[in-house]
């Protein structure tokens, strides 16, 4: 147990750096982008080849990725119909903004932040299973999660492009990473020498690099703002408190492994998905409302990753 405090104490350290260095325009507002693109589009899927190119099939990785599959698709079906039935606590939101609030309370930054987050202090078993649940979760969002967005609106408004953009989406460079992955893990294909090298020194820039954009996001947090929509609190409450708590209660009895247990319940922990900040503005919802959701389910994260992780490290034993 001290081990993972001492690991998420290090990454948490880290997002203070890059929290400092927004401050004092070392890493400037006009970075960031360059610094997302490199992450997205380099670093996060060597990570992912990295850690699926080198790992070994056996028995129990086939049971497991068939388990955390079907177990994350019931969560986002779940999920979804406890933020419909939560809706009716929002008094103060428009009609037209109760769908933002509902994709704040069930989408969940596995990916992004989930990524490096869970390989530095659950190893790489854990990561295999978060990159399959980040399959889903990107399928979640273009499809389920479009619907919910555009709920209380006149008519479902999918982003332009229609299917193909839809499906270019849902086919970014972390998915085709991990289906590339998949295939090399299923196939027992090795890749040589030094390109796993290269990949697995790419990827390690990974987890610093995440963090310190987060830290620099959360520099330009308003949240005294924030604080002020009731609604909003309680969504976030709702998101990072009550879900973990719910499919605890829901996984913790089922005929599956400690680590898919754990895995299932760690992934809800983390706070709003990013993408859905662009998603709300393409479908013509309100988009500061969801970036609001973000920073604050983000600064709530800092709070709670760490117990969360505790916890279910003491209580799995992993």
């Amino acid at each position: 147990m001290l081990t993972v405090i001492s690991k998420i104490s290090v990454i948490f350290a880290v997002i203070a750096v890059g929290f400092f260095c927004n401050k004092k325009n070392i890493l400037p507002n006009s970075s960031e982008p360059a610094l997302v693109n490199l992450l997205i589009l380099v670093t996060c899927p060597c990570m992912i080849l990295s850690s699926l190119g080198s790992r070994e099939l056996d028995s129990e990785t086939l049971p497991k990725t068939i388990s955390v599959i079907i177990l994350s698709a019931a969560y986002f079906i779940f999920s979804a119909a406890v933020a419909f039935l939560f809706k009716n606590l929002m008094k103060n939101t428009p009609k037209k903004d109760l769908g933002v609030l509902m994709i704040i309370m069930t989408s969940v930054n596995s990916g992004f932040m989930g990524y490096p987050v869970t390989k530095a202090i659950f190893g790489d078993d854990i990561f295999f299973l978060i990159v399959i649940q980040n399959i889903v979760l990107n399928i979640y969002i273009y499809s389920l999660g479009i619907m919910q967005i555009n709920y209380g609106g006149d008519r479902v408004k999918v982003p332009r492009g229609g299917l193909k953009t839809t499906i270019r989406s849902i086919l970014n460079p972390n998915i085709i990473a991990a289906v590339i992955g998949l295939i090399l893990l299923f196939g027992r294909i090795r890749l040589p020498e030094i390109g796993m090298e290269l990949i697995d020194m790419l990827g390690a820039v990974t987890t610093p690099l995440s963090m310190i954009i987060v830290g620099m996001r959360l520099a330009n947090s308003k949240l005294t703002v924030v604080l002020k929509n009731r609604d909003l609190v309680l969504t976030a409450i709702i998101s990072m408190i009550i879900m973990p708590i719910l499919v605890f209660l829901g996984v913790n009895w089922l005929p599956v492994t400690s680590d898919v247990k754990l895995l299932m319940i760690w992934c809800t922990c983390f706070p709003t998905a990013v993408v859905t900040v662009g998603l709300t503005s393409k479908c013509g919802r309100n988009a500061t409302l969801a970036a609001e959701g973000l920073a604050l389910t983000t600064v709530m994260s800092m709070v709670l990753l760490p117990i969360y992780a505790t916890l279910l490290s003491g209580y799995y034993g992993i």
